[in-house]
C-alpha cells in the first residue's frame, strides 16, 4: 500500500516576471518497495515495464512493475562487478548487440576514492527465461588532461556518464570541485559543468578514452544543493537528485532540472523532510520523476513545472527553436518561398570596452584591498575565462555556428515544398564577420543536406542600406542617426534616470567592493553596472562558458534587464527622443523583402532568400511593421517592458515571410509572418484562423509604411543635432 507523504506547494523564492525557477516540495509519495538488504543501492534505470536497480560492487535486481508493484523478475553480477565498481549511474544507451533484447547499458562509477573513478562500463544484459546476465562490451573512461590548456572547464572527478537517447548525445556531469559543504564555503565557489560527447560506437573497440579533443560542448551551471547523486536526461533537459536524505541539515533531499539548451536552472524541486533517506538514482517516467534511495523505497515525484530564468539576458539569451514553425494554412495552399531577415548566431560580447573595464574594476579592488569575498570570486572566474574572449569582441562562436546549421537541417525537414531539387537559396550578409560566418554555416549545412538546391551566398557592406542602416559606412547613414546611439544625444541622460530608479547602484556596488564609494569615485556606476550584466548575461553561451549569475540578484537582473529594453525601445523603437529615424531606417530592408518578392513571384522561383544582419535592425523591423506589440508608442519608460521585450529576439532569431501558393490558382497567394517560427499579428485583416494575409493586400501595407518612411527620414534629417 502506498504511503502518501504531503501534497503542498510551498513557495519558498521569489518569481521573477520572467519565470525564475521557484523551488517547491511537491506531491510525494512511495511507488515501489525493492530488496534492499545486501549492500547499498545505487543507480535504476528503467526499460518497458521493468526497473533495474544496481548495488555498489555491480550486482542489479530486475523487478517487473506491469501490475503496479515490484515483482522479483531476476538477478545478475554484472561482468564489471568490483569493489571499486560503484554503479553508481545506470542510463540505457541507442545501440544494442545482435538479438539482444534491450540497449546496452552504460554503468558510472563515480566515486572519487576508487581507482575507477573516471570510468563507465558498457554493457549488454541478457535474459533466458528467468535467467539474467550480463557482458562487458566496452569501457570508456574519462581523460581530463589537458582540459585547462584548451580552455575546457575542468571537474575534479566523479563523472555521472548521462545518455540523451532522443538526441543521440553523451554527457558527463560534475562539479569543479567537490560538492560536499568541507570542499566548498559557499555556493558561489563552485559550479557544476556538464560536457557533451558523441556516443562512441561499440565498433570503436573495447576501450575507448575521451579527452579534451572528443569535447563537443560545454554547460556550466549554477549550483545550490550539496551532493550530487545521480539523473537521466529527458526532453533536453538534466534531472539530477542532491543530498544526503536527513543525515545532515544543510544536505537534504533535492533535485534539479537543468535545461542544457538554455544553459540555465528549469526547476528546483526541494524534498527536504519528504524524502529522509539519501537519494542516489532518478528517472523520468512518464509524467513523475522515480527517486531510488539507499533503503527499500523507491519514490514517486511529481512532475515539476519548467520555467525560463534566462528572459533576462536579452539579446544575449540562447533558444534553441525546438518548436515546429506554425506553417498551418488554408487547404489547398502550399509554401513556396521563404524571405527572411535573420540575426547572427551565439557570439562574444560586441562592446570592445566591456570585459577590459570589468576587469579593471575587479583588478583596482583587489590591488587596494577592497574586493568583497564575492567580488574576489568574480576576479578568479574573469581570470579564467580571459584567454577565451581576449581580442574576441562579436566574434561567432561554435555554439552560433550549430545554431545556423540545425536550422538549415529544421527547415529542409519542415518545408519539404520549398526547399528540394530545382529550388534555389539566395543569401546576403553585412561584412561584420559573425552574419558572414553565420551565413556560410547556413549555407553550407544546407548544401550537405541537399544537393540539387543551387545556393549562392555574398558578403559586402554595399547590402547595408538594407542590412544595417544603421552601419557607420552605409550611405544613407547621416551625423543625427549616430547621435541617437552616442552618450551624446539627448536620450541617454533620459535613460540613466531611468537606470538609477530602478537599481540601487550603491547598494550594488557594496556587494562587489567593500568601499563602494571609493568604486563609485573611481568608476562610473552605470556603465560598470551595464558592462558587468552584459558580462554576467553573456558568458554562460561561450565556448568555454562560464557562470557571473551572483553579480546580480533576480530582483537586480529584472531591473537591469528592464534598462536594456528601454535602451533599445529608445534607439529602435517609437519613442519620440529617436524623431522616428530608429524605427522608419527599417523601410529600406522592408523595400527590399517586398521587391525581392515581387521578382519571385513573378518569375515562379521557389526557394529561400536569407539576409543576415542584426538584433537592432530586426526590432526596427517589427516597429516599422507594427507587427503585434512592438509598433507601440510611448514616452514613458516604465511602460516599455509590457510591449517590447528584447528576450524575443534571442541569439539566431528570423523574422520570416512565408510565401503560400494556391494550388488552382497560382495567382492567389498567401503570406504568414514568422518571428522565430511563431506567427506574428500585422494591422491587417487575415485571411481565416491560420492567421496568412493575402499578398496584394500586405503588399499595400508595407508600400504605405515604406512611402511613409522614407518622407519622414527626408523631412527629420535637417534636424539639429543634441535637438530638444
Amino acid at each position: 500500500m502506498r504511503l502518501r507523504l504531503a501534497y503542498l506547494t510551498l513557495t519558498l523564492a521569489s518569481c521573477l516576471m520572467y519565470g525564475e525557477a521557484r523551488a517547491t516540495a511537491p506531491l510525494c509519495e512511495v511507488a515501489y518497495t525493492k530488496d534492499a538488504s545486501r549492500r547499498s543501492q545505487q543507480g535504476m534505470a528503467l526499460w518497458g515495464d521493468l526497473l533495474l536497480a544496481f548495488e555498489h560492487g555491480g550486482h542489479c535486481t530486475v523487478y517487473d512493475r506491469s501490475k503496479g508493484e515490484l515483482r522479483h523478475a531476476g538477478e545478475f553480477d554484472v561482468e564489471s562487478s568490483s569493489r571499486g565498481n560503484h554503479c553508481n549511474q545506470a542510463n540505457f544507451g541507442v545501440e544494442r548487440l545482435p538479438g539482444a533484447e534491450m540497449p546496452v547499458i552504460y554503468l558510472s562509477v563515480a566515486q572519487p576514492k576508487s581507482p575507477l573513478d573516471m570510468r563507465c562500463h558498457v554493457e549488454s544484459i541478457t535474459r533466458k527465461g528467468r535467467k539474467w546476465s550480463s557482458g562487458l562490451v566496452q569501457t570508456l573512461e574519462l581523460d581530463t588532461a589537458g582540459w585547462a590548456r584548451r580552455e575546457l572547464n575542468t571537474i575534479f572527478g566523479a563523472p555521472s556518464w548521462l545518455i540523451d537517447r532522443e538526441r543521440g548525445d553523451m554527457w558527463v556531469f560534475s562539479g569543479r570541485v567537490r560538492t560536499v559543504p568541507a570542499a566548498m564555503p559557499t555556493f558561489a565557489h563552485n559550479k557544476l559543468v556538464a560536457t557533451r560527447f558523441r556516443i562512441p560506437s561499440l565498433s570503436e573497440g573495447k576501450y575507448v578514452r575521451l579527452g579534451a579533443d572528443d569535447v563537443l560542448e560545454q554547460v556550466v551551471l549554477d549550483m545550490d544543493a550539496y551532493a550530487t547523486q545521480s539523473g537521466c536526461i529527458h526532453d533536453g533537459k538534466l534531472f539530477y537528485s542532491f543530498g544526503f536524505g536527513d543525515k545532515y541539515p544543510v544536505t537534504t533531499s533535492k533535485i534539479r532540472v537543468y535545461d542544457l539548451d538554455r544553459r540555465c536552472v528549469a526547476a528546483r524541486v526541494d524534498l527536504d523532510s519528504l524524502i529522509r533517506e539519501e537519494c542516489e538514482a532518478l528517472m523520468v517516467d512518464g509524467h513523475r520523476m522515480l527517486v531510488n534511495t539507499n533503503s527499500p523505497r523507491i519514490y514517486s515525484v511529481a512532475m515539476p513545472e519548467m520555467t525560463d530564468p534566462t528572459l533576462s539576458r536579452g539579446t544575449y539569451r540562447v533558444d534553441p527553436f525546438a518548436e515546429p514553425e506554425d506553417r498551418t494554412a488554408p487547404d489547398g495552399y502550399e509554401p513556396f518561398m521563404i524571405s527572411t531577415y535573420c540575426r547572427h548566431g551565439i557570439r562574444h560580447i560586441d562592446s570592445a570596452p566591456v570585459l577590459p573595464l570589468v576587469k579593471s574594476a575587479l583588478e583596482w579592488g583587489d590591488s587596494a584591498g577592497m574586493l568583497t569575498p564575492l567580488g574576489t570570486i568574480m576576479l578568479e572566474r574573469l581570470h579564467g575565462l580571459w584567454p577565451t574572449v581576449d581580442r574576441r569582441t562579436g566574434d561567432l562562436t561554435a555554439g552560433g555556428t550549430r545554431q545556423w546549421e540545425t536550422y538549415a537541417a529544421k527547415l529542409c525537414r519542415e518545408y519539404p515544398e520549398v526547399i528540394s531539387a530545382g529550388a534555389t537559396v539566395q543569401s546576403q550578409s553585412t561584412n561584420v564577420m559573425r552574419t558572414a560566418r553565420s551565413m556560410e554555416a547556413f549555407n553550407s549545412a544546407l548544401s550537405r543536406i541537399c544537393r540539387d538546391v543551387r545556393i549562392t551566398g555574398d558578403v559586402s557592406s554595399r547590402y547595408h542600406t538594407w542590412l544595417n542602416p544603421y552601419a557607420n559606412d552605409c550611405p544613407t547613414k547621416l551625423p543625427l542617426d549616430e547621435e541617437m546611439r552616442s552618450h551624446d544625444g539627448r536620450w541617454y541622460q533620459l535613460w540613466r534616470r531611468f537606470v538609477e530608479s530602478r537599481i540601487d547602484l550603491h547598494g550594488w556596488l557594496a556587494t562587489i567592493f567593500t568601499q563602494p564609494d571609493s568604486a563609485a569615485s573611481r568608476f562610473d556606476a552605470i556603465t560598470l553596472c551595464e558592462a558587468m550584466f552584459t558580462l554576467s548575461n553573456a558568458a554562460p553561451a561561450l565556448d568555454r562558458p562560464e557562470s557571473f549569475s551572483e553579480l546580480f540578484t533576480p530582483s537586480q537582473a529584472e531591473a537591469m534587464w528592464e534598462a536594456d529594453n528601454a535602451r533599445q525601445y529608445m534607439q529602435k523603437g517609437r519613442h519620440s527622443v529617436n524623431l522616428g529615424r530608429g524605427w522608419q531606417q527599417a523601410a529600406r530592408m522592408l523595400d527590399n523583402i517586398i521587391s525581392c518578392a515581387d521578382d519571385d513571384i513573378t518569375s515562379g522561383r521557389r526557394g529561400l532568400r536569407m539576409r543576415f544582419g542584426h538584433d537592432g535592425c530586426l526590432m526596427a523591423l517589427l516597429a516599422l511593421l507594427e507587427a503585434d506589440s512592438w509598433g507601440t508608442a510611448t514616452d514613458n519608460l516604465d511602460e516599455v517592458k509590457d510591449f517590447w521585450q528584447t528576450w524575443r529576439i534571442p541569439m539566431a532569431s528570423k523574422l520570416s515571410f512565408v510565401f503560400f501558393r494556391n494550388r488552382s490558382d497560382n495567382d492567389d497567394i498567401l503570406v504568414k509572418v514568422l518571428l522565430n517560427g511563431k506567427a506574428l499579428s500585422l494591422p491587417i485583416q487575415p485571411t481565416g484562423a491560420a492567421q496568412c494575409y493575402r499578398w496584394p493586400q500586405l503588399r499595400s501595407l508595407a508600400l504605405s509604411k515604406i512611402e511613409s518612411a522614407y518622407e519622414a527620414l527626408e523631412t527629420s534629417a535637417d534636424t539639429p543635432l543634441n535637438h530638444n
